[in-house]
C-alpha cells in the first residue's frame, strides 16, 4: 500500500491518497498516518480512495475507528473518490450513511 500525505494549511485540509488494497495487511499503516496527523482541532481530513482496488472489513473497522477519533478532535472525515467495489461495500454494510459517501 502507498500514502501520499498532501497538507493544506490555508484550508486547514490533510488529504491521504491512498493506493493499494485497504485490507487486514495494511491498515495499521493507514491507521498511524492519519491518528499520527491530528494535532489541531477542525481540520479536515480527506482519504481519496481512487486507486484503492479492495476493502474489507478490517478496512471498514479501521475507517470507523478513524472518524470517531477525529470526531473527538472537533475535525472531520471525508472519504472520496470510491470506485464501483469500494462503494459497493460500504453500501452492503450500510455504511455509506455513516460517512455520507454519494
Amino acid at each position: 500500500m502507498k500514502i501520499e500525505r498532501i497538507l493544506n494549511e490555508n484550508e486547514n485540509k490533510i488529504t491521504f491518497l491512498i493506493e493499494g488494497e485497504l485490507d487486514v495487511h495494511n491498515v495499521k499503516a493507514l491507521k498511524s498516518e492519519i491518528v499520527d496527523s491530528i494535532e489541531s482541532e477542525g481540520r479536515i481530513y480527506i482519504l481519496d480512495m481512487k486507486k484503492v482496488a479492495y476493502l474489507d472489513s478490517s478496512g471498514l473497522g479501521m475507517l470507523v475507528y478513524i472518524k470517531k477519533e477525529l470526531y473527538r478532535n472537533n475535525s472531520e472525515l471525508r472519504i472520496i473518490n470510491l470506485n464501483n467495489a469500494v462503494m459497493n461495500v460500504f453500501k452492503l454494510t450500510k455504511l455509506d450513511d455513516y460517512f455520507k459517501l454519494s
